[in-house]
């Protein structure tokens, strides 16, 4: 119905037509889809956007330009920039206009621009030892997704506990995530739990 041609937002939902089948063109279009919408019309820009594309565009350079010329917050000057810089991203995030991994740059390369911050600072902000943890667990997470580590494990477990004894497994699952958040971090912990809670279901 017409409820559901849109998804709260004046964004399209996605046709099921135009998804790939190829599991990592599934995982970049879980994170831009509106780049393999190819049913859609793209009337801007030689065919290569979308009206809302265009429309987030415009808005974005306007509210920019407006936030650092126009100077609203007396107070502080340098809050205009950051304003105009966070309201680009903001448009162009929502409205899908480039690859948000694109997106996210912005700051970098305009906050020392406008002379918000240095460049140094404004990349501390990108990288720290948290990142590198989050990482760390994503190639964990991969490496046993490749081996088959938890679709393994998790059908010795049904072999030793049985299917009948839904909370023996709920408690197993339980346990080692509370064992486990003792000494690692809670998103780690989700990034490792998840894989064996996937490959439990697949099996069972």
């Amino acid at each position: 119905g017409t409820a559901m041609q849109r998804a709260g937002s004046n964004l399209q939902l996605q046709r099921a037509s135009t998804l790939p089948t190829e599991s990592k063109e599934l995982r970049h279009a879980a994170t831009m889809p509106i780049t393999f919408d190819l049913e859609a019309e793209r009337p801007c820009c030689g065919g290569l956007w979308k009206t809302q594309q265009m429309f987030g565009f415009v808005v974005g350079i306007i509210a920019l330009l407006a936030l650092c010329l126009g100077r609203p917050v007396k107070t502080y000057p340098s809050a205009n920039d950051m304003l105009g810089v966070t309201a680009l991203c903001a448009c162009f995030w929502v409205f899908e206009v480039i690859p948000v991994y694109m997106t996210a740059l912005f700051p970098l390369v305009l906050m020392p621009f406008l002379k918000i911050t240095s460049s140094e600072i404004a990349a501390q902000a990108y990288w720290n030892w948290i990142s590198l943890l989050v990482v760390g667990m994503f190639l964990v997470d991969i490496a046993l997704e490749e081996v088959h580590l938890a679709r393994r494990v998790a059908l010795k477990l049904l072999l030793r506990v049985g299917v009948v004894h839904p909370a023996a497994l709920l408690a197993c699952f339980m346990g080692m995530c509370w064992v486990s958040s003792m000494f690692l971090n809670s998103i780690a912990v989700t990034l490792v739990m998840t894989p064996f809670a996937i490959g439990l279901l697949n099996a069972a």
